[in-house]
């Protein structure tokens, strides 16, 4: 195959900072979402925009214009990359990271025959994992990552995909039989996947409570550094983990009264 054009989809604009854009030749797509969190629901590619720039909107104070004029285009590059590309995908193994690979690789069915997708991790081999991603690294430890790159096969990308069809849907089940999935590109799949069934049993709130009960205080900063170190598998930014201890806060005060 006569690879003509490369693109490298990197999950945030975080990384775009230290990309090594002036070592690596492509274009370069932000998936600038956080699909872990809130509705995904869409019969179609629009639909699914509406409900998530309301999401964003009503959640985290953006702008519903800004949704559209700044995520949704990066989206739209990747379902206009044509056949015979090279796609290098920028995911870390926790659970936002995936959550939004997975919906980033079904954007690409149409074409995911043709091309030829690579996938460029923090951590390359296959032992315990690493949650801190990409955040440590400067722009010659990422070019150095991108020259370890792995090969995804269509069963790959199929993969991704149907991970992210069971998300959408919540389809418990589903998820549960693709985390046995052979999958030697994403070996702790089925701890992200235990780690995304169990937040229907509160696990992360669970944790920061835990946290609370035995720092014995609310500082954000202490509590999340605790939180981050103890369930990095979740990969949760600064604004989820707020949303959570303003959910356990406001239940503390409707309890007490």
């Amino acid at each position: 195959m006569n690879v003509n054009n490369t693109f490298h989809i990197i999950n945030g604009d975080a990384l775009l900072d230290n990309f090594p854009a002036e070592l690596l030749t492509g274009e370069i797509i932000v998936a600038r979402e956080c699909l872990v969190d809130g509705p995904v629901s869409g019969e179609n590619f629009q639909e699914f925009a509406e409900t998530r720039a309301n999401f964003i909107h009503q959640e985290y104070g953006e702008e519903k214009q800004a949704y559209f004029e700044e995520i949704i285009p990066e989206f739209n590059k990747i379902q206009a990359i044509p056949v015979e590309s090279e796609v290098n995908f920028w995911f870390e193994d926790d659970l936002f990271c995936q959550v939004n690979l997975w919906f980033c690789a079904s954007l690409l069915m149409p074409v995911a025959h043709t091309i030829k997708a690579y996938i460029i991790k923090p951590l390359i081999t296959n032992n315990d994992p690493d949650w801190g991603g990409f955040g440590g690294m400067d722009n010659h430890r990422l070019a150095e990552a991108y020259l370890h790159k792995r090969l995804l096969s269509y069963q790959d990308i199929t993969l991704l995909s149907n991970l992210w069809d069971a998300y959408k849907n919540n389809d418990k089940q589903a998820l549960k039989n693709l985390a046995s999935s052979a999958a030697a590109n994403f070996p702790f799949l089925d701890l992200v996947i235990q780690a995304q069934l169990d937040r229907s049993q509160n696990r992360p709130e669970n944790v920061l409570k835990m946290i609370i009960e035995e720092k014995a205080t609310s500082d954000f900063n202490t509590v999340f550094r605790e939180f981050s170190r103890r369930e990095g598998i979740y990969g949760f930014g600064d604004w989820q983990v707020e949303k959570m201890l303003a959910r356990i806060q406001n239940s503390n005060e409707t309890s007490d009264r």
